[in-house]
């Protein structure tokens, strides 16, 4: 029985040292790749989606990380985006939220963070957040309209996909201003600036929901709802907001109300149009 245990137990030893050593010849063997050799995967899935990749240095970290410096994508037909870090990592812990990819970004002071269920082409679930992002930041993937903008400080938005694909999440965010034109033919006002803003939101369809908007305009107080459709392809994304502004005959308001409507008490302003290029309109009452 002893003897029984003994020879039990030196086969323990043996296939845990085997696996041991399998597992230190494997990353030695990967953090000795060339550059190009590391990026080539990645390169390859950037590049189905008509984006260029490239970065100055590039290595694999212990224990499973990939490290790009000074990378840059190029989108088709677009202009170069430049990147101080691009880190793609796999997190065993992270399986315990079933959320092991782990996908960093950052340009300065802003940041891109993902987690992502194993699938990583399609994931069942997406943790995604943002900090520090501002409209020129995203320029080269996402060019805005003449006038319009935002800077994001920080956004939270988690989703997951159902077995028939449908999406279903929930988030909050808040931005230190957004901006947009109002093109209303003969309004003194030619865009519109929002500061503070805050939302918060729930995913359904593929639309976000905003059922929470805060934030303000010339000094007055503005809160309201709306949407934003096809929020996972920003080129066809639209949105719609109404929002309501509090007490607008106080503060500098009150000098609009003057200019262009005297009788009216209360104003509204309606967002709409696409995600990059949205317009205002005031509406008083």
């Amino acid at each position: 029985m002893r003897i029984s245990r003994f020879v039990r137990g030196r086969w323990f030893l043996a296939a845990l040292g085997a696996l041991l050593f399998m597992f230190v010849s494997l990353s030695f063997f990967l953090y000795s790749l060339p550059k190009e050799t590391i990026l080539s995967p990645m390169k390859s899935a950037l590049a189905g989606q008509g984006i260029e990749f490239s970065c100055e240095d590039a290595g694999i970290a212990f224990p499973l990380r990939l490290v790009c410096r000074n990378a840059i994508l190029v989108p088709r037909g677009g202009d170069a985006l430049s990147l101080d870090s691009v880190v793609a990592s796999w997190e065993w812990a992270g399986l315990f939220q079933w959320l092991p990819f782990h996908l960093t970004a950052m340009r300065g002071m802003a940041t891109l963070d993902i987690r992502t269920s194993p699938m990583i082409s399609s994931p069942g679930k997406v943790r995604l957040r943002l900090a520090s992002i501002g409209s020129d930041d995203l320029a080269a993937l996402l060019s805005a309209a003449p006038g319009a903008g935002f800077l994001i400080d920080s956004a939270e938005l988690q989703w997951k996909r159902t077995s028939s694909g449908e999406v279903s999440g929930s988030g909050e965010g808040s931005l230190s201003w957004l901006r947009f034109t109002v093109p209303t033919p003969g309004s003194p006002v030619q865009e519109a600036l929002l500061r503070n803003v805050k939302l918060k939101f729930v995913v359904r369809e593929g639309t976000i929901r905003v059922s929470s908007f805060t934030g303000s305009y010339e000094g007055s107080d503005v809160d309201g709802t709306g949407e934003i459709a096809r929020f996972l392809t920003p080129s066809l994304s639209t949105i719609t907001f109404h929002l309501r502004i509090q007490k607008p005959l106080e503060g500098r308001i009150a000098t609009l109300f003057d200019m262009v409507a005297k009788n009216a008490k209360n104003a509204n302003l309606r967002v709409k149009g696409t995600l990059l290029s949205p317009t205002g309109e005031f509406q008083f009452f």
